[in-house]
């Protein structure tokens, strides 16, 4: 939620912890938290001489202030880095454990990695005369 002054903030989640303990819940302490976020945050937070305004995750975004081209403040947000790590490991493993699979074969029996370089036209093949064989290695390590 936003707000414009600190006294509304406060007063705020003073009145979401009320109404969520009548019913038995709580707010997550390290998760629920008041920040210093909009357009004069970093302006205040400079004269303060204090570093850029705070960041927040939601949604898997890491949210943060910004400005546009003509200088104009914009919210703007990347993906979570402990999303992107997860992600990006799971990937490394991945290409790990494919590194060393053999190439899948087509029908016909030759590898993936060959180019077949016969041309069908109106249901007839046309064999072409500047190729030995029918297929084209294109890969390192082809055997065709």
């Amino acid at each position: 939620m936003g707000f414009e002054n600190k006294a509304d903030a406060q007063e705020m989640l003073f009145a979401l912890k009320t109404r969520l303990t009548g019913f038995g819940l709580t707010l997550h302490e390290d998760k629920t938290r008041l920040i210093e976020f909009g357009r004069f945050a970093a302006l205040s937070r400079q004269r303060r001489g204090e570093r850029r305004p705070e960041t927040f995750a939601f949604l898997g975004f890491t949210h943060y202030c910004g400005r546009t081209r003509d200088g104009g403040f914009i919210v703007k947000h990347k993906t979570e880095g402990k999303r992107l790590t997860r992600k990006l490991t799971a990937l490394r493993h991945e290409a790990w454990r494919l590194m060393h699979a053999p190439l899948p074969r087509s029908t016909s029996g030759s590898p993936l990695c060959c180019v077949d370089t016969t041309a069908t036209t109106a249901g007839r093949t046309i064999i072409q005369r500047s190729t030995a064989s029918t297929a084209k290695c294109v890969g390192p390590g082809c055997a065709v």
